[in-house]
């Protein structure tokens, strides 16, 4: 996850950086409850739908095939 800003060591402090006061960390789950709202309860041709958090726990819904 090198790519992601906040596993760069040049960003010591990422609130300066983007101009923040302070940044704070969601896990994974309190992130999912944030943004899924009222998505939780929908289901499509039988399947709960959400979102993927694959690129933040490496758990992918489907076989990769590299």
């Amino acid at each position: 996850m090198s790519w992601l800003i906040a596993n760069r060591p040049e960003f010591q402090d990422i609130a300066g950086y983007i101009g923040a006061t302070s940044v704070k960390y969601l896990t994974v789950e309190g992130l999912v409850s944030a943004v899924q709202g009222g998505i939780a309860s929908h289901q499509q041709d039988g399947k709960m739908m959400g979102h993927c958090t694959a690129c933040l726990t490496g758990k992918y819904p489907v076989e990769l095939e590299w």
